[in-house]
């Protein structure tokens, strides 16, 4: 019995899925390369992400020419490949700018779309490529107009997505230069990280309903497993367990808690205690994430300071 042959809108069907996943795992491999050339500002590192885009696209026209006979021959393939593969390169910058205005991981189904449409416009079929087209200019106009009317990114917004009082974002004091690195909402605290940097140990602050005593239940998932407890002063008490250490401080209804590792002395913690403050408009938005519904962005500025990036440095605006 004869095998059954596929069809030629099967066959393009097939060759344009495979250009969004090999176009999306080159995004997450090789394009990688991208953002390095752009922190390093040296250009010839990104040189692979297109030379391996344009090679992928002309694999697949060769593969599945029945797909696109218009550039089936060598010369128009290659032309084909080129603008396509490029394409794709410069469409997944745009996708990950999108991207930044909701979640990095928002950009990952997306990042093979842009060389799928692109060489979608060269399909033998008239309906594949009027699609292409459209979806193209589409994805492109939303992609610009939706993150420029989301609401700004303020560090009032971010504290509002945690849910947590302003009073209950205790920050400690390590310096002017010295930001939180992590925020955690915890039953209605907010648990303020500040990871090791040079010889500076970790250390943690939040606030809590007041500690009375050391049998007092702490209502946060934040604690010393297998603790011991000692009242040092009013209203004062350190827990210790085998890692860390933790140093409670009354103050009106709340208690201040300061944590760290055996670095860290008593006295230490009870001096940065006493010069906490409620997180500055800085520390939340270096610490605290951005609110999950989106924020505004200017995704054409963003794109353009991104490629200008890997050919050279930007100057301030």
């Amino acid at each position: 019995m004869a095998q059954r042959r596929l069809t030629d809108g099967q066959i393009a069907a097939l060759a344009l899925c495979s250009l969004w996943l090999l176009g999306t795992l080159g995004a997450l491999t090789v394009g990688l390369l991208l953002p390095l050339a752009a922190f390093l500002h040296v250009a010839w590192i990104a040189l692979p992400v297109p030379l391996v885009s344009i090679g992928v696209v002309y694999l697949v026209g060769f593969a599945a020419p029945e797909a696109f006979p218009s550039v089936a021959r060598a010369w128009p393939r290659l032309g084909w490949a080129f603008a396509s593969g490029i394409s794709g390169v410069f469409g997944a910058i745009f996708v990950v700018e999108v991207a930044e205005a909701f979640d990095p991981w928002f950009a990952v189904p997306f990042l093979g779309v842009p060389v799928l449409l692109v060489a979608g416009l060269f399909a033998r079929d008239l309906r594949v490529r009027t699609g292409a087209g459209i979806l193209l200019v589409a994805l492109i106009a939303s992609g610009i107009a939706v993150p420029a009317a989301l609401p700004e990114d303020t560090a009032a917004r971010r504290l509002a997505a945690t849910g947590v009082p302003h009073e209950r974002t205790l920050a400690a004091d390590l310096g002017p230069y010295r930001f939180p690195t992590k925020t955690t909402e915890d039953s209605g605290s907010l648990i303020v990280e500040y990871a090791p940097q040079l010889l500076i140990s970790p250390v943690w602050a939040f606030a809590t309903d007041v500690v009375e005593s050391c049998e007092t239940s702490v209502k946060t998932v934040w604690r010393l497993e297998n603790a011991t407890c000692a009242q040092v002063g009013e209203g004062e008490f350190i827990r210790r367990n085998a890692d860390r250490i933790e140093f409670v401080q009354r103050r009106g209804a709340l208690s201040v808690h300061l944590a760290g590792n055996h670095n860290w002395k008593p006295e230490e913690l009870r001096e940065l205690a006493g010069k906490t403050h409620p997180l500055t408009d800085a520390e939340i938005i270096a610490a605290v994430p951005k609110a999950s519904s989106g924020n505004r962005t200017d995704v054409v500025a963003g794109f353009t300071r991104f490629v200008r990036a890997i050919f050279g440095p930007v100057g301030r605006e």
